[in-house]
Parts: C-alpha cells; sequence; structure tokens
C-alpha cells in the first residue's frame, strides 16, 4: 500500500496541474481545455511510472527482452490512431478530448501490463471523473472564454439584422465592424458579416441566432494566430 501511494502522489499532482492549466487555455478559449489536458497529464505521468516500477517479472538483463520498448512502441502506434479522431471543420478543432482518452487509456492498459494493478485502476478512475465531472466546468468557463472572429449571417429582413446586432450585445460580444450587405437580386434573402470581439459562448450565441425569425443561417469563424492551440 506504501508503494502504491508513493505512485499515486506524482500522477494525483499530474492531474491538478493539468487541470490547472487546462482551465487558463479554456478560458482563453482554446480547444484543447480542461479535459484535454488533465488526460494527457495523467497518461504521461502513468507511462513514466510504469516504466520506473513496472515489469518486475521480468528479470533485469534478459537477452532480446526489453518490454520498456515495447511499451514506447504502443504509444507510438496509438498516437496516430489518436490523431485520426482530431479533426478540423470551419476554423474550430474537434476531436480533442476523444484522443486525450485513447492516449490516458493506453496508459491505463500498459501499467496493467507492467503489473501496476493499484495505480491503474486509480487512474481509470480519474479518468472518468475527468470526462465526465469536468464537462460542466468547461461549459461554465466556455460561457466567459475569450473569442474573436467573423459571424457570417443570412437573413431575409432589416429587422432580422438589427436583433442579430442587439443579441451579440446582449451575449457579451462588441461588434467591431460590419461589412458590406451582400444582396441575391432573385430572392429577399441577404448576407452580412460581423466582426466579434468578447467573452461570451459562441455555441449559444449561434443557437440563439439561428432561433431568430428571419434568420436563415448562422456561422462564425474563429480568429486563429500562431500557438493557436
Amino acid at each position: 500500500m506504501n508503494e502504491f501511494l508513493t505512485q499515486l502522489g506524482p500522477v494525483a499532482l499530474a492531474l491538478a496541474l493539468g487541470i490547472l492549466v487546462g482551465a487558463e487555455r479554456e478560458w482563453q478559449g482554446k480547444p484543447a481545455g480542461m479535459r484535454t489536458h488533465a488526460l494527457i497529464a495523467v497518461g504521461a505521468a502513468l507511462f513514466v511510472l510504469a516504466g520506473r516500477y513496472g515489469f518486475g517479472g521480468i528479470e533485469p538483463g534478459t537477452p532480446g527482452v526489453d518490454p520498456a520498448r515495447i511499451a514506447a512502441q504502443v504509444v507510438t502506434g496509438v498516437g496516430f490512431l489518436g490523431a485520426g479522431v482530431i479533426f478540423f471543420h470551419r476554423n474550430l478543432v474537434f476531436g480533442m478530448t476523444t484522443a486525450a482518452s485513447i492516449w490516458s487509456t493506453t496508459a491505463i492498459a500498459v501499467s496493467c501490463a507492467a503489473g501496476l494493478y493499484w495505480i491503474a485502476a486509480a487512474v481509470a478512475l480519474m479518468h472518468l471523473l475527468v470526462v465526465a465531472g469536468l464537462a460542466p466546468v468547461e461549459d461554465m468557463i466556455a460561457r466567459h472564454a475569450k473569442h474573436s472572429g467573423r459571424l457570417h449571417l443570412r437573413y431575409t429582413t432589416s429587422a432580422a439584422l438589427t436583433e442579430a446586432l442587439s443579441t451579440c450585445t446582449e451575449r457579451g460580444f462588441t461588434v467591431v465592424e460590419i461589412e458590406e450587405e451582400n444582396h441575391d437580386g432573385e430572392s429577399d434573402e441577404r448576407s452580412t458579416d460581423l466582426m466579434l470581439a468578447g467573452r461570451g459562448s459562441i455555441k449559444e450565441l449561434t443557437a440563439r441566432l439561428s432561433a431568430k425569425e428571419g434568420i436563415t443561417a448562422v456561422t462564425f469563424q474563429e480568429h486563429v494566430i500562431n500557438g493557436g492551440l
């Protein structure tokens, strides 16, 4: 049990620091938030512990046997698998938490194979708490996250545009610039781009605008700079 507590300490610290760093990224409106950082931190700590304390059933110096090297190959292979679930759509990144979850689960599996049963079980519990428990916290932070980008509106009446401007202000965003309207001569539909900046939930803003009468389409494109993650 003492050995288990010795192993649990670094993992718990990695979890706490991962959540802290992820919360700051979440506050800044970045796609890799608390859950992603927490899962990566826990998984990385567990991989190191598996290499440090695991594989006790194998005699040191056994010819042709290097379990740590096998584990490293597993990590490399799963990295490609995780990359496959991350995709980019309309300037938004999806699948980051799923990829981190796959990577963290691999660390748990490697630790089980290495004989670190208690710490693997503890990290599996942490994993579940991170994925399920931090989701509401992420949503709460997302409502005040910093965003800057282009909101594209398609609408049929001038009143709809006026109402959209009012909604943006109510949701915590400043309309920095309004680009010239484009009018399709064959229909009543018009389009306008609003340059927004502020803190708030883009998801809630676009959902509210989409529900307004007279607005036919709403899309938001985040401004991405170097180091956007």
